[in-house]
């Protein structure tokens, strides 16, 4: 048994938090689409009107984002110190919850704080946080958001090999039906992957 609060209540945390996501969520979408108009016509007017409506969605603030981070704190923390058959449970209760959709912007902030000076458990509270997500609803975006936590931890003269693979032991060893390869074997071999070699790499020297 690992120490600290228990699944059931992070469980309960995050259900309390469905309804004030869903609500942000939602005004965020209306202002954006109000702002943004008909999505009809050329793709450069398109694009043009992109900026505009973002800006109008990010006015309406950051919702209950920090009380999810802060969660998010907890449950990375205890999944790092869990088995595989917990870190199974926790991707259960996490990906059952409003709250899943914030793990990518998780991840970006668990980055910019390393790369500010964060301490060292940020590197496994980010990677955590990839593990949880398995992929996302596209990969491509996972890693590119895993590639931008590596830079940060090399910034930070941290290595994060060991705890890349560490956290793959602990991740989902099948695969996600949008992504090519399990998220364990993604973690594992990313220092490895066409990827890196082509888009991380080339920054480190």
């Amino acid at each position: 048994m690992t120490e600290g609060p228990s699944l059931e209540e992070l469980g309960e945390r995050l259900a309390r938090l469905d309804a004030p996501i869903r609500i942000w969520r939602e005004q965020r979408d209306r202002s954006f689409d109000a702002a943004f108009g008909p999505k009809k016509g050329k793709l450069s007017n398109l694009m043009a009107r992109l900026p505009q409506a973002a800006n109008a969605a990010a006015a309406l603030g950051t919702g209950p984002r920090d009380e999810v981070f802060a969660v998010f704190d907890e449950i990375c923390d205890v999944y790092t110190r869990s088995d595989p058959p917990r870190c199974a449970l926790i991707r259960g209760i996490v990906h059952g919850r409003e709250a899943h959709r914030l793990l990518e912007a998780y991840l970006a902030y668990a980055s910019r704080t390393l790369k500010q000076g964060g301490r060292p458990e940020w590197l496994e509270r980010g990677v955590a946080a990839a593990s949880i997500d398995d992929q996302g609803r596209d990969y491509r975006d996972w890693l590119m958001s895993l590639g931008d936590l590596y830079l940060s931890a090399r910034a930070a003269r941290l290595d994060p090999s060991p705890v890349l693979k560490r956290i793959a032991h602990l991740s989902n060893p099948e695969r996600n039906p949008a992504a090519p390869t399990p998220t364990r074997d993604a973690l594992a071999t990313f220092e490895d992957s066409a990827y890196f070699m082509t888009s991380i790499l080339p920054q480190l020297r």
